[in-house]
């Protein structure tokens, strides 16, 4: 018997028949959810329709960011070794597995599906995207957060068919301490989220990162090895992939300056790639700093001759 072709078929059975503890805690008082004005909220939404959902945050919540999660384990090998991509072939299952690694994250930040306001799914396949929404609607139940979902070219994993990345809210951590916008400290705004400590060395971004509600974000267009100033003319980009995240790293290096921030004040790093992309440069970049992190194959860039963009969240310096 094929031993990876045997773990495929367990892990399809099970998570397609079986589903973790259900959750009831509510984000009452932190977050408004509003739906569309005509129709039955509760609805099933037709996939691809308008749903016209919107949810609204209070200003005196605290933000979290969830990495983009796959089926594979949530603390799996960087780079991949081949028993981390043992998947199912199965959406459903797949989807199962994504949602048990977000909850871990979520369960553990004390947290509750029905904090998340926004969910982003990357799909390898639109065509699976209503099963995806069937196995969603298990976890959030009756709650509704802003959802959208993009077809992409691959993952980090071959074999992975979809990523999820979430972003929500939390009480104010530090409710205390919101006067004093220095805390005294320089970094106590920002917390890591991780499930399993003993394990976080071996990994190249956070599970999780929650931000302090008197903290300020700043939002980056895509970063490429292009200028930024748009002044200067435009060569043609090198055609070495690691060059160009050189270049794009070196772009980024200078926002952070000009805003008088470091590289541990970025949350949230999303790589869309035309390459295969390990990662590795972009770690030696972030010299040990883990933010929440996605890695998405496209076909193409804006850019033309772009093989790497960067979309950044970063935390304001004080």
């Amino acid at each position: 018997m094929n031993p990876r072709a045997d773990r495929r078929g367990f892990l399809s059975n099970l998570f397609n028949g079986v589903l973790g503890g259900s959750l009831i805690l509510s984000a009452s008082g932190v977050a408004v959810k509003a739906a569309p004005s005509s129709g039955d909220d509760r609805q099933d939404p037709i996939p691809g329709s308008a749903t016209g959902t919107w949810v609204k945050a209070d200003a005196a919540a605290d933000m979290v960011f969830l990495s983009g999660a796959a089926a594979l384990d949530l603390y799996h090998h960087h780079p991949h070794q081949p028993r981390d991509e043992i998947l199912p072939d199965d959406i459903t299952a797949q989807t199962h597995m994504t949602l048990r690694n977000l909850d871990e994250v979520l369960r553990i930040a004390g947290l509750s599906w029905n904090h998340v306001l926004h969910a982003l799914i990357y799909v390898r396949a639109m065509a699976d995207y209503p099963a995806i929404l069937t196995v969603l609607r298990r976890y959030f139940g009756d709650w509704h957060p802003a959802l959208s979902a993009i077809e992409i070219r691959r993952l980090s994993a071959p074999n992975s068919l979809l990523e999820i990345e979430l972003m929500a809210i939390a009480p104010p951590s530090h409710p205390a301490a919101k006067a004093d916008p220095k805390r005294n400290g320089k970094m106590n705004d920002i917390d890591v989220i991780h499930t399993r400590p003993a394990l976080a060395d071996s990994m190249i971004f956070a599970p999780g990162i929650r931000i302090d509600a008197g903290t300020d974000m700043i939002f980056l267009s895509g970063i490429t090895a292009a200028p930024l100033n748009q002044d200067e003319p435009l060569s043609p980009l090198p055609d070495d992939f690691d060059a160009q995240v050189r270049m794009a790293t070196q772009n980024i290096d200078q926002i952070l300056t000009g805003i008088g921030a470091d590289k541990s004040r970025i949350i949230r790093i999303v790589s869309f790639y035309t390459e295969d992309f390990s990662g590795r440069e972009m770690g030696r970049y972030l010299e040990g700093w883990r933010p929440c992190s996605s890695a998405i194959g496209v076909n193409a860039l804006p850019m033309k001759g772009a093989k790497i963009m960067f979309d950044l969240i970063i935390a304001a310096p004080h």
